[in-house]
């Protein structure tokens, strides 16, 4: 079994408790916030007591970090990504994208899903970022040329 999965409640504390400091309110808020007891929220946070998803979630929407779109992140990119990130258009758009991507990419590929090859994926994600990159390039373009053509 892969080690980061082994040491996923440790991880998933140590983000809890990053998320709380970042915060700025006290863990008697966050518990308050959160609908957990003040000593839950603290062994929680340290690592003494396994967390659920449910508060989890919640212990990150207490501390404003958008909990399902920061365990998302947290799950597929990393935690320092998901902290530095959270609330941000990109996060947004990231955790959109991964709800939508996988129901529509077997929607279209239907008889040929086993045919996929876990080495396309770099290619792909660099494919799909150089796609958005331009397609924010001719709106921004787009956009100045109507400015320009209404400034007349």
């Amino acid at each position: 079994m892969d080690q980061s999965l082994l040491d996923l409640p440790t991880r998933v504390a140590r983000l809890l408790g990053r998320a709380v400091d970042a915060s700025g309110k006290s863990n008697s808020e966050i518990a308050r916030l959160s609908g957990m007891k003040r000593d839950s929220l603290r062994r929680s946070l340290s690592g003494d007591r396994p967390v659920t998803l449910g508060e989890a979630m919640a212990i990150l929407d207490a501390t404003d970090h958008a909990g399902e779109d920061t365990l998302l992140l947290f799950l597929l990119a990393g935690e320092d990504f998901a902290l530095e990130q959270v609330g941000t258009a990109p996060a947004r758009f990231l955790g959109e994208l991964f709800r939508q991507a996988p129901s529509e990419i077997i929607a279209r590929l239907g008889d040929n899903l086993d045919e996929l090859r876990p080495r396309w994926a770099n290619g792909t994600a660099k494919f799909l970022a150089r796609t958005l990159e331009q397609h924010i390039a001719d709106l921004n373009s787009r956009s100045e040329l109507i400015a320009e053509r209404l400034a007349r």
